[in-house]
């Protein structure tokens, strides 16, 4: 850092210089205020955020009026020629600063740089740039802060890079031959972090190259304990690799232990019909590492088959390998979720992979994946948008054009069968839906039905008060798939979530599908303001449609659900066909 400029450090206490003066970031909120802008340095923390981390869930009333004087006192701190630093933007806040001015841009940038070096092979260069970057840790990350979700988010990211420069300094170290200098820093590693995969297989490499062959084999037996008692899966396929060259006295160079084949762990690749643009948008979007992109829409949509498809189109651009990671949520839970996490946060922090995450019901379910690995691409699928995802490219997939719809069901079905009727072809199609997921539940029952004509499937179908039964084949369920998002609100804490419910079922059981906040209002005898924010909910669910200005329309399979709603209980609609 030159002299005279401001200077913030974070890897360790929260302080802040200017001209070598310490200055006073003033009380808690404040502190954490200034925490927040600093590990979200030169990007926008939105106002939402800011609330969150400083109130959590239920901010006081004075909340924004008492951000601006936080905002202000921080600006006060600066010299007058640096309180430019601090932005105000219409949706939130953001403070400027260098790269030298940061110890955590400084880290960030020295890490980069070992990385890069490491992976052209110049080791003396690596291992300086690396130790250069450990050395600014003084500590935990703003150590002396109070932490809320969004420091607590970014703290397990920086701590997952801290431990990669950790690895990579060790690597340098084997690469220039010197492995015994390397080996307690990573049995440290090891037991604070049993299940990284990459930091014992340094540590097997540095013992066989300080000739204590044993203790190379003790080393892989305590991590495959480790792997094996924890997620119940064996080592993966480059920690056997290395533990049977040793055993046969046989080690490739170290650089053997980044370049073994990448991993490859994306569900088979799925047929879809149309969406040629959409597959576009996808594979434009993910040429390249990096970033974050959400395909969103209503339930039933095809989502996790497009994603999937796009993800098989462009897996040869990301050499490091690909991981799908259903995020829905199960009856029977993980036995160990934060132990099957920190598995994934192993292999992701070790290079640029593209990271499928399926299903995720909200944005909190996806964070912690993307603190994990900042050089990784992600995909998600989501019935909701998931807007506070920073930085992330949105993709909506509606339902299909009609004759998209009728393609679609003539892929999986003889096409001479709907030609026979293409009337009632064409009535199935519209009481699907035009969704993938209704018209392939539909394909699937006359596959399995080859006497049945395509009007005998039409009239079982035509009864709304038995559809959702009809659409249902094998683990295909369309009442489950839109059941997901009722459940989501169901178990919500939030009481706009549960009014958003009652709201869903009034909505079902009128009779038209189209309603404005004031009736709305009126048949709820609630304030249109909060009628209005519960059915701007049902559309981040995917539940409902804006069709006018404050008019609403709920489509015909979600209205069959809202009244199935309606007229059970939860526990009685948990055990109808496919729920």
């Amino acid at each position: 850092m030159t002299p005279g400029s401001m200077e913030f450090t974070v890897l360790g206490g929260l302080a802040i210089r200017a001209n070598g003066r310490l200055l006073r970031p003033g009380a808690p909120k404040q502190r954490t205020l200034t925490s927040l802008l600093l590990v979200r340095a030169n990007s926008l923390a939105p106002l939402h955020e800011i609330t969150e981390e400083l109130w959590g869930s239920a901010p006081p009333k004075s909340a924004i009026a008492n951000l601006r004087t936080y905002a202000a006192r921080l600006r006060a701190a600066f010299p007058a020629a640096e309180r430019d630093r601090l932005v105000v933007r219409p949706l939130g806040y953001q403070l400027r600063v260098d790269t030298a001015e940061l110890d955590l841009k400084a880290f960030e940038d020295k890490a980069s740089s070992g990385r890069a070096a490491l992976e052209k092979g110049r080791a003396e260069e690596a291992l300086r740039q690396c130790e250069t970057a450990l050395a600014l840790w003084r500590g935990r990350l703003l150590e002396d802060v109070p932490h809320g979700p969004v420091i607590a988010a970014r703290e397990v990211a920086i701590d997952e890079q801290r431990r990669a420069v950790q690895e990579d300094r060790c690597e340098a170290l084997l690469l220039l031959g010197r492995p015994a200098p390397a080996i307690w820093p990573l049995r440290s590693l090891v037991t604070e972090l049993p299940l990284r995969e990459r930091a014992w297989a340094l540590l097997m490499r540095a013992l066989y190259a300080d000739h204590d062959v044993a203790g190379a084999l003790d080393a892989y037996e305590q991590a495959r304990i480790a792997i094996t008692g924890s997620l119940g899966i064996e080592p993966g396929e480059e920690l056997r690799r290395l533990h049977q060259a040793i055993l046969r006295r046989d080690l490739r160079p170290p650089r053997a232990v980044a370049s073994a084949s990448p991993p490859c762990r994306l569900p088979r690749k799925p047929v879809i019909v149309g969406r040629e643009p959409e597959l576009s948008f996808l594979t434009r979007r993910l040429g390249t590492a990096g970033g974050v992109v959400v395909v969103h829409g209503p339930a039933g949509a095809g989502k996790s088959s497009l994603a999937l498809h796009a993800a098989h189109l462009v897996a040869d651009r990301y050499p490091d390998g690909q991981l799908y990671v259903d995020l829905r949520p199960r009856r029977r839970p993980v036995s160990d979720a934060d132990t099957a996490l920190a598995r994934y946060r192993s292999l992701l922090a070790e290079g640029r992979m593209l990271v499928v995450l399926d299903n995720a019901p909200e944005v909190a379910h996806v964070r912690p994946f993307l603190a994990a690995a900042r050089l990784c691409t992600f995909l998600v699928t989501s019935c909701p948008m998931l807007t506070t995802l920073d930085g992330a490219l949105h993709l909506r997939l509606d339902r299909l054009g009609r004759q998209e719809a009728l393609a679609f069901l003539a892929h999986h079905v003889d096409p001479e069968r709907l030609r026979e009727d293409p009337g009632a072809a064409a009535e199935v199609v519209r009481l699907c839906g035009r969704l993938p997921l209704a018209l392939r539940i539909v394909a699937a029952r006359l596959v399995a039905h080859p006497g049945w004509s395509v009007r005998e499937l039409l009239e079982r179908l035509a009864d709304d008060r038995h559809r959702l039964d009809e659409l249902q084949a094998g683990d295909l369920s369309m009442r489950a798939s839109m059941y997901a998002q009722v459940e989501h609100l169901m178990a919500s804490e939030h009481s706009m979530d549960r009014l958003a419910i009652e709201v869903f079922r009034q909505v079902g059981s009128l009779p038209a599908a189209e309603i404005s906040a004031a009736e709305a209002a009126r048949r709820l005898h609630a304030p249109v303001r909060r009628i209005s924010r519960a059915l701007d909910r049902l559309v981040e669910m995917e539940l409902l449609d804006f069709h006018a200005r404050d008019r609403y329309r709920m489509t015909e399979l979600p209205r069959l659900l809202a009244r199935d709603i309606a007229t059970v209980s939860r526990g009685a609609l948990r055990l109808m066909p496919g729920v």
